[in-house]
């Protein structure tokens, strides 16, 4: 019974690597490398954060995009997009100013894909098909939501 229970905790604990390699070897996309996905797997399963975290990887989600499009609004404020709003809204005004990192458009390129949303790999093997890859960070889009303004496009002014 207990080598059960060792052989039931070991493929619980390496699922998210079984699931990439078996991802992989069908040519489906994963938001990491499979070399990637096993070594982390490997180092950070233990915590339940880095199993859940190689778990999105192995099945395709980029889970610290995720994250920072639905959460980065909440997120400090001091830092490079205050400062431009603050340089840019007039003195005493508590109205706001245009977020100085997106434009004031709210979006923004994506940095997973460099703004091209999807991309064809290269053919493997002798007889090989290209295969269109998706970024799964801004669902092909080619731009995600700012997280310095949460896509208002603009950020709080100054209190005074």
């Amino acid at each position: 019974m207990r080598v059960i229970n060792a052989l039931f905790f070991w493929l619980l604990y390496f699922a998210p690597s079984l699931i990439a390699w078996y991802r992989k070897k069908n040519g489906k996309p994963m938001a990491l490398s499979f070399g990637q996905i096993v070594l982390f797997n490997l180092m950070l399963g233990w915590t339940v954060v880095g199993w859940f975290l190689m778990l999105a990887a192995a099945l395709g989600y980029n889970p610290v995009a995720w994250f920072v499009l639905r959460f980065g609004k909440y997120l400090t404020t001091s830092g490079p997009a205050m400062s431009a709003a603050q340089a840019g809204a007039p003195s005493g005004s508590s109205s706001g100013g245009t977020c100085g990192q997106c434009g004031g458009s709210g979006s923004m390129m994506c940095s997973s894909c460099n703004g091209r949303g999807s991309w064809y790999n290269q053919p493997t093997g002798e007889h090989g098909v290209a295969q269109l890859q998706t970024c799964s960070a801004c669902m092909s889009g080619g731009r995600i939501r700012c997280a310095y303004c949460g896509g208002s496009g603009r950020v709080a002014g100054p209190i005074g």
